[in-house]
């Protein structure tokens, strides 16, 4: 389903365009691969800073249905919205174009 929408909404090009990216992730616990589209617009908060300027920010909880783990995916953003760090707890961040991945 993840693959058709990514399809209509960006070609057969890169996962990540001007409205977003998808998130690539695998519980550290079970395996199981999730693979979340981020819009931009909507799913990042903004977080003033001072002199006027703003960043944006994305706290992620994913719960799989394999085992229940937790996983916390956080990460920060510039004025752009250009990915400044990320980090992630009980799980990994995974390349879309890793040999052997679920979709």
């Amino acid at each position: 389903m993840l693959k058709k929408l990514a399809k209509k909404l960006f070609g057969e090009g890169p996962s990540e365009s001007r409205e977003g990216f998808f998130l690539h992730v695998r519980c550290s616990n079970c395996g199981e691969v999730f693979n979340l589209f981020i819009n931009k617009s909507t799913d990042l908060a903004q977080n003033f800073v001072e002199g006027g300027g703003v960043t944006y920010f994305l706290n992620k909880e994913i719960i799989g249905g394999r085992c229940k783990n937790l996983i916390q995916v956080r990460m920060k953003f510039d004025g752009a919205r250009n990915v400044m760090s990320r980090e992630i707890e009980n799980g990994e961040f995974i390349d879309e174009k890793e040999p052997g991945r679920e979709g």
